[in-house]
């Protein structure tokens, strides 16, 4: 018996991408964004589930200034958050991964579509994610995975690379990103920073 209940608080105790990755309409993040030494905010907020090709899709809407500047579509399942679209009526091929979540590094690959200046174009992507342990989120201690991704768009557009480490706290979603971009011979640097968090229960 006691060795029974040991295996179902280790499957409760198991991270969900889910639980760094939150979904609920209403949650609400401001970021501030530092790119190539110039800082702004942005605001983003989960909206009600869309259906993309008959399956429930969940928006994050990002608002720059107060004009919505767009949407991301996201899906979970099977433990990953995938980006399904950019647009409701204009699902993507083939939606690509973004994060994992497990008691051990995880990793995936993927070769599919992405929207880039506005039209479709390829995009390869090679990354992990791993236990980070707890940090202080916003004043609170709370457990984090870092995401490490390497992403090439291209070759339909200019030929853009980027890597990114990310960090996710369970409960929150995306604390912080540090990424280099680079098209062409041309780099930039982004620095994302949550400055501030609203559950989508007011808590």
């Amino acid at each position: 018996m006691t060795s029974i209940l040991a295996l179902v608080l280790v499957a409760a105790s198991k991270p969900d991408a889910g639980d760094y990755f939150p979904l609920k309409p209403g949650t609400t993040w401001v970021y501030e964004d530092v790119v190539d030494g110039l800082t702004s905010l942005r605001a983003d907020r989960v909206g009600n589930a869309q259906s993309i090709e008959g399956t429930d899709a969940i928006p994050i809407v990002t608002t720059i200034r107060g004009r919505v500047d767009g949407s991301t579509f996201y899906r979970i399942e099977g433990g990953t958050v995938w980006v399904v679209a950019f647009e409701q009526n204009k699902p993507l091929d083939r939606p690509y991964p973004v994060l994992k979540a497990g008691s051990k590094r995880e990793s995936w690959q993927h070769t599919g579509q992405t929207q880039w200046m506005g039209a479709p174009d390829v995009i390869s992507i090679k990354g992990s994610s791993r236990p980070a342990g707890q940090r202080d989120v916003l004043g609170e201690k709370r457990e984090t995975i870092e995401v490490t991704v390497e992403a090439q768009v291209g070759p339909n557009g200019l030929n853009l690379k980027s890597k990114q480490k990310s960090i996710y706290a369970r409960g929150v979603g995306l604390v912080s990103t540090e990424e280099t971009i680079t098209v062409n011979k041309n780099k930039s640097t982004r620095k994302t920073t949550l400055r501030e968090f609203k559950p989508a229960d007011g808590g």
